[in-house]
């Protein structure tokens, strides 16, 4: 495959005509994008699509750009990987599947990690090689992060890693892990946690899928038995975590919901010719709520452009995109009895998958009521 993009081009300062160009790539029916766009109701599968269309882009240039060039990019700003992704959904690519890390972690590795170990893995990424995962809750702590009992014992040349991670999303189907480890003592609470990144096919890791309700297998129990982690790969300072943490949160709640707005929008774009007078109510809900959604998440781009993370106020974006997807397939599951009913239809089994996903969204990334307790706490300022 030829490369439409050989290096930095400046004519793509201009987004719009990154856009333009873009459509008329996708518009000549690459294969890798046929396939990704295909019904596909196994996480293998997904996964599989995923990395061929992630492996296309990167070649022809697409998803380089947005990305530092030291780092494997093409230079530009978020606006350039928000215009690809609208796009790709605008194309019938449904979700980011494991690839969605590149937002939620990608900001972070590039402003926090160690220079020389990101720029050596962060093309794999890109390119759909190699995927992360994001290890932080516990069974023991789950969404407290300061409450973490997975150590990290200093040694010779590195760390040695002892602990069990739960719901890491994409750990099956990944090589690294962005890990939470306690480096402090208990009582430290989150002045003595640690960010690093740990190559999942080491020695002493174990990945064990968890069937989840939807049919997929996306998430993951992951269980750490004396892993050695290199030195140079702690993220941001040692007993620094805290601060990587945050850094991630703000990405995954206030400038990913902007990505995951494209698909849902998409979504209702291409079920709104079976809409049906039953449902007008619902519907109108969906249209309100993606609306809003769009209107916060795009703030939330702006705010990550002019290098101005939002902050707590990610809080409003996360909880309005949770609205959003669940009144979208409210809607969609309302509207065709046939979604619900169909057992062999391969499109009415994804739509099944998909309702199944909205009805968790107010729980992963941090749960509803955590949401609204940072608004009360740290917004409104109330006791």
């Amino acid at each position: 495959m030829s490369s439409t993009l050989q290096g930095p081009v400046d004519a793509y300062a201009d987004v719009s005509a990154f856009y333009d160009d873009f459509e008329r790539w996708l518009a000549a029916g690459p294969p890798e994008l046929v396939n990704a766009v295909a019904p596909e109701t196994s996480t293998s599968g997904q996964m599989a699509g995923m990395r061929d269309l992630m492996k296309a882009l990167y070649s022809e240039g697409w998803s380089r750009y947005g990305w530092p060039v030291e780092m494997g990019g093409l230079g530009g700003t978020i606006y350039h990987r928000a215009a690809m992704w609208e796009a790709l959904a605008r194309s019938g690519v449904s979700k980011m599947g494991a690839f969605e890390h590149l937002e939620v972690l990608g900001p972070t590795l590039l402003s926090l990690g160690p220079a020389e170990f990101v720029s050596a893995v962060f093309p794999r990424f890109l390119d759909g090689t190699e995927s992360w995962a994001q290890g932080f809750s516990e069974p023991d702590a789950g969404s407290d992060l300061a409450s973490i009992r997975t150590r990290a014992t200093a040694m010779d040349g590195g760390y040695v890693v002892t602990g069990r991670k739960i719901w890491t999303s994409w750990a099956h189907y990944a090589t690294w892990c962005l890990l939470l480890v306690r480096t402090g003592t208990a009582e430290s609470r989150h002045r003595g946690v640690t960010a690093m990144a740990v190559n999942l096919k080491s020695p002493g890791v174990e990945v064990r899928p968890i069937a989840q309700a939807d049919g997929n297998d996306e998430l993951a129990e992951v269980t750490f038995d004396d892993v050695f982690v290199p030195a140079d790969r702690v993220i941001g300072a040692v007993d620094g975590g805290w601060a990587v943490a945050m850094d991630i949160l703000s990405h995954e709640r206030g400038t990913f919901p902007w990505f995951r707005h494209c698909f849902l929008t998409s979504q209702l774009q291409e079920e709104i010719e079976f809409a049906a007078p039953h449902a007008d109510a619902l519907l109108a809900d969906a249209i309100l709520d993606l609306a809003s959604s769009g209107a916060a998440s795009a703030a939330g781009l702006q705010s990550h452009n002019e290098d101005s993370p939002l902050g707590p106020r990610a809080a409003f974006t996360k909880l309005l995109l949770c609205s959003a997807e669940q009144s979208l397939y409210d809607w969609t599951i309302a509207t065709d009895g046939d979604i619900a009913a169909d057992p062999a239809d391969s499109s009415a089994m994804e739509t099944r998958q998909r309702y199944m996903f909205s009805r968790i969204v107010t729980i992963y990334g941090g749960s509803q009521q955590m949401q609204l307790d940072t608004i009360a706490k740290r917004i409104l300022r109330l006791p």
